[in-house]
């Protein structure tokens, strides 16, 4: 069993190495000079982008209702959407404004991220790759014309290894879940 986890953990770090490697100067500058055109209006940026997840994968905005009484808008307008929708901002602020020089300090904040939402009742790691693609079409919209091969391929590499970091750790919470309880059940 832990050499399973072991060739698992070498699998992702020779993922994580790959991502790292890509980061070249010319990436680093596409996703940094489209940032701030992301960020002219970042509520909305940031609601667009949850509000075209939304329309994808509608189970996910059942995560963001405090009742099931809520309807689609007063979830749109309540504060812990409004709340979510600037904290996922500020952590692409962090990722973007650090991808190029503190990237331990990336890593630890993505890999928290990942633990969050692990803990989050009904959350399924597949969202992860709603979240990806409507990321990419949601910039691909704001940006228009400047989104050209290189800026979508830039932004996809970033989207990917900031995905590979959360969905790390919750693979690793998950492991460390079914190994308690095949030690709870062998007691």
């Amino acid at each position: 069993m832990g050499c399973e986890n072991s060739k698992s953990d070498s699998n992702d770090e020779d993922e994580i190495q790959e991502h790292e490697d890509e980061f070249n100067e010319n990436r680093v500058d596409s996703i940094k000079s489209t940032w701030p055109i992301l960020t002219r209006d970042r509520m909305q940026t940031g609601s667009n982008l949850f509000r075209h997840i939304f329309l994808v994968e509608p189970r996910i905005k059942a995560l963001f209702k405090r009742d099931r009484s809520m309807t689609d808008e007063e979830v749109l307008h309540s504060i812990e959407f409004k709340h979510h929708v600037e904290r996922f901002m500020h952590s692409m602020d962090q990722v973007v404004e650090n991808i190029d020089k503190d990237r331990d300090n990336v890593e630890h904040m993505l890999l928290i991220l990942g633990a969050k939402h692990a803990t989050y009742d009904g959350f399924k790691e597949d969202y992860f790759s709603v979240y990806a693609n409507c990321m990419i079409d949601t910039w691909e919209s704001v940006i228009g014309e400047e989104f050209i091969k290189e800026v979508r391929e830039s932004w996809e590499l970033l989207v990917a290894y900031v995905i590979s970091r959360e969905t790390r750790q919750i693979l690793h919470l998950i492991i460390k879940q079914d190994s308690s309880k095949e030690y709870d059940s062998s007691s």
